[in-house]
């Protein structure tokens, strides 16, 4: 295998990777305003926001900036081309599934759609990173 590949990937190897940034920057996003809530902002919620957001776990706040840190570090290592993209959404996928499943057995069970959406992407992102591997398009 050449270090050097000169293969150039197609253009849905470039939306794929730029769909993957804005997801992930979402996801920082995210976990950022979650982190840092003023009491002003969490008093502004629900009786029931401010006790879900006041028992969080630290260990669940832990998981959740794995997930989208690692995923958006992937994110850029797959537009600049580097084949550690795939080991950062593997460790983005680990985390994820500990937060979603946490999400719905203790938190929301009802509401499935950002849980499964968030696993659905991200195990995209490992399949086709492990294919842009095999076609040299991250070295």
């Amino acid at each position: 295998m050449n270090i050097n590949s000169t293969k150039t990937p197609p253009a849905y190897f470039w939306i794929v990777g730029i769909i993957a940034l804005l997801w992930n920057i979402f996801g920082v996003y995210n976990y950022i305003m979650q982190t840092f809530m003023t009491a002003g902002k969490l008093s502004s919620g629900s009786h029931t926001q401010q006790n879900l957001y006041e028992d969080l776990p630290i260990w669940f706040i832990s998981i959740f900036s794995i997930a989208v840190f690692a995923g958006l570090l992937g994110a850029i290592s797959w537009l600049l081309r580097k084949k550690v993209a795939y080991i950062l959404f593997i460790i983005s996928f680990l985390a994820v599934g500990i937060q979603q499943f946490y999400v719905l057995t203790e938190i929301n069970p009802r509401d499935i759609f950002i849980p499964l959406t968030s696993i659905v992407i991200v195990v995209f992102l490992i399949w086709f990173s492990k294919r842009a591997i095999a076609k040299e398009w991250l070295k």
